[in-house]
């Protein structure tokens, strides 16, 4: 899987505009499973490790400068992505390092564990716990939405076994705790009543929501659709299509990744 770049011009705008609030947690939601919350987790992650992270409190034997500045954490019990994006594997409830991304990673929560952060004030303690140590810390968590708000939608194995009082540490809980929380949606796949929803749902939880991404994954770019236009033509006007197509390939402007 390919990741975003931590320098991409948007993560990094959105990185700058989380670092302005002062957050030292940020929760990356989503309303309903696959809209690409994972992927901005991760890559909001590595934007955080590259940056100047606030001063932490050192440990025994554990000097500042030998930590990674950043903690990524998997709460998505049921589709937990971080470690296979990033090429990792680990034990339950094992941290560990990701080679020069100065990132380090929880994402194979323990079944105690989760139970226990399924209590909001037992999440807070423990992201405070982990602030003390890590500049940044980075929320991946389950979808805001019960799987009975699902229904009408593909769904996967793990979203079939996952009844509403299922151990998964609940998104809302994730989202409230945190310092601040981001909800990603994705373009043509979630229906403003859906994104209403969850935007409630974060409202009712008392979750600091700074902002929304729209995720144009399966979007087809402007050049793509320019470029699916002029076969229309092409049977009438071969050499000039072709030419055409050529010229919007090297265009600055249609070629631009966004």
């Amino acid at each position: 899987m390919n990741l975003i770049s931590p320098y991409h011009p948007e993560i990094d705008s959105i990185w700058h505009a989380v670092s302005a609030t002062g957050a030292r947690s940020i929760a990356v939601v989503s309303a309903l499973p696959r809209e690409g919350a994972s992927q901005i987790a991760v890559a909001l992650a590595r934007r955080a490790g590259q940056s100047a992270a606030p001063e932490t409190t050192a440990q025994p034997g554990r000097p500042l400068a030998a930590r990674p500045k950043a903690l990524l954490v998997d709460l998505d019990l049921l589709r937990p992505e971080s470690l296979r994006m990033l090429g990792q594997a680990a034990q339950p409830d094992e941290i560990v390092r990701v080679d020069g991304m100065n990132l380090a990673v929880l994402g194979n929560v323990g079944a105690e564990t989760a139970n226990a952060w399924r209590e909001r004030a037992r999440l807070t303690e423990q992201l405070a716990a982990w602030r003390s140590e890590w500049g940044t810390v980075v929320l991946d968590t389950a979808p805001l939405l019960t799987v009975e708000r699902r229904r009408g939608l593909r769904t996967t194995a793990a979203d079939r076994r996952a009844p509403p009082d299922s151990g998964e540490i609940a998104g809302l809980t994730a989202a409230a705790a945190a310092d601040v929380c981001i909800l990603v949606t994705l373009a043509g796949g979630t229906s403003g009543t859906r994104i209403r929803e969850a935007r409630e749902k974060l409202a009712a939880a008392g979750a600091n929501l700074i902002g929304a991404i729209l995720n144009d994954r399966d979007n087809p770019s402007l050049l793509a659709e320019l470029d699916r236009e002029t076969y229309r033509f092409a049977k009438y006007f071969p050499n000039w299509m072709a030419g055409l197509r050529a010229r919007m390939h090297r265009s600055p402007i249609l070629t631009v990744r966004v």
